[in-house]
């Protein structure tokens, strides 16, 4: 099997398993993916601001944090960590309008490219993407809504604590009992803070007390749950209904 064959069977495995990808027929998919071009992306590679603009990327392997950044302050703000089966730029390809966001390399990455205005006609001549599409971009709009709803009414402990709920996986436990945290388990505290609207300085007290609390065990990075009960008891009761 040929290097190019054997990733588009990777890419293949990956996008039957998303959320957007998943529900679709075989062939169609693996049409959809012979149209694109594969990409490979460096962790903290620079990227520019305005790549959404020409194509779509759908993102195979790593995660790619997006963030908005205040000129005057220099302060950042990430709306979205996008992972395997997720797609940017979504906005640019509703609107065909530039949008100014900052797509931060996490990890070395593996995307597809394909042109902006061919996904668009996907949506069109794919009815089965269109019927996955649209309760996609209804999930990415609630994870806005509801941040936009918790930078104003929680503080930042409840905040950090719906995070860190958010990508706890509840239904696994390892073997010294610990509940595992997925996608932002070796963030620094630097990339946690953007994700909550404060600084790192705070989210760093706030993980101490965490671990101090025995809610949280934090070795060299990484991170999961250990006392999820008291997790959940600091978390907005309407985040985790």
């Amino acid at each position: 099997m040929s290097e190019d064959n054997a990733f588009r069977e990777e890419a293949y495995t990956v996008l039957k398993q998303s959320t957007l990808f998943g529900r679709l027929d075989s062939e169609m998919l693996k049409s959809m993916i012979a149209e694109c071009t594969e990409v490979q992306w460096k962790k903290a590679e620079t990227l520019d601001h305005d790549i959404g603009m020409k194509h779509l990327y759908i993102i195979i392997s790593g995660r790619l944090k997006i963030t908005h950044i205040d000129p005057e302050s220099g302060r950042s703000l990430a709306l979205f960590l996008k992972s395997s089966g997720d797609i940017f730029d979504v906005f640019s390809l509703l609107d065909g309008k530039e949008h100014v966001v900052f797509p931060v390399v996490m990890d070395n990455m593996t995307v597809l490219r394909i042109p902006i205005e061919r996904a668009r006609k996907w949506i069109l001549e794919y009815t089965q993407f269109n019927e996955s599409f649209l309760p996609y971009l209804g999930k990415k709009m609630r994870e806005l809504e509801a941040f936009g709803t918790s930078l104003v009414f929680h503080d930042t402990t409840t905040r950090l604590a719906n995070l860190i709920l958010k990508h706890t996986d509840a239904s696994k436990e390892n073997s010294y009992d610990h509940y595992p945290v997925k996608l932002i388990n070796n963030l620094s505290h630097e990339s946690l803070a953007e994700m909550i609207g404060s600084v790192r300085s705070v989210v760093s007290t706030q993980m101490h007390k965490l671990k101090d609390e025995g809610v949280i065990a934090s070795k060299r990075g990484h991170l999961a749950v250990k006392n999820f009960e008291k997790l959940v008891k600091k978390c907005d009761r309407y985040f985790y209904a």
